[in-house]
């Protein structure tokens, strides 16, 4: 009876690390460089994906960014419409929003959150390029989650020139190879894989968010803010990150 009372208890120890490990705030912040044939001005980029059902907590404010994109997975279903309207709210003083859907996010209802995206002045990037920040050579580039098709890749990059710097963002980065070897993308960023959530060291049902070069483009998968169905994590920390971006 003894091992079962100790099993028990390094059981609910586990449980209990991994919950806190689940809503922890941990910062990634790096300096890169992308590539300019058009010299523009240095900027920062906070990148926040998978809130799902977490209340993001209010030093996030202690990260100045210049932008802030969304990759998806804002809210899901069940998630009180109050609570992410705080989330957006807290957002929207760091600088302009911008956002792709997730695959959790229209089952939270799509209109009240298109009401929220209006009163926040999120822009809603939905297979389009956008200037960033006024400089006509350095744009944004989203996807719907929705929009697996080549044919929403091609309309995103419809007014892409070859010699602008493009930093894109899809949900899922299932998408990346396809995007690296096609379009003139040269900074990736995708959520939606947790990072496999809960590892057993190399191991997870999903490979751990990195940041990553790739034939010359810089990708990153996050593991994301927060988690869905079980709030628990073990070997991929939640996070959220903020690029200092120059021109190479």
């Amino acid at each position: 009876m003894k091992w079962i009372y100790k099993g028990s208890l390094a059981i609910l120890a586990l449980l209990l690390f991994m919950l806190r490990n689940a809503f922890q705030q941990n910062l990634k912040s790096q300096r890169i460089q992308l590539h300019a044939a058009h010299r523009f001005e240095p900027f920062k980029l906070m990148f926040i994906s998978d809130i799902h059902r977490r209340k993001l907590n209010s030093s996030l404010l202690e990260d100045p960014a210049d932008v802030v994109i969304i990759g998806g997975d804002l809210t899901e279903k069940g998630v009180p419409l109050s609570r992410v309207e705080e989330n957006l709210k807290m957002l929207s003083k760091l600088g302009p929003l911008y956002f792709v859907w997730g695959n959790h996010d229209r089952s939270a209802g799509e209109a009240a959150l298109r009401k929220l995206f209006e009163k926040y002045n999120v822009k809603v990037l939905e297979n389009e390029g956008v200037n960033l920040l006024g400089q006509p050579h350095l744009k944004l580039v989203g996807i719907d989650y929705f929009s697996y098709g080549k044919n929403s890749i091609i309309t995103a990059f419809s007014d892409i020139a070859a010699d602008d710097t493009v930093i894109f963002v899809s949900h899922t980065p299932a998408v990346f190879k396809y995007v690296r070897e096609k379009y003139p993308a040269d900074f990736l960023l995708a959520g939606h894989t947790h990072g496999g959530q809960i590892r057993l060291g190399k191991f997870g049902i999903a490979e751990k968010g990195r940041l990553t070069e790739n034939s010359g483009k810089m990708e990153l998968v996050s593991n994301g803010y927060g988690t869905t169905k079980l709030p628990l994590r073990l070997g991929a920390e939640a996070e959220y990150h903020v690029f200092d971006i120059h021109p190479k």
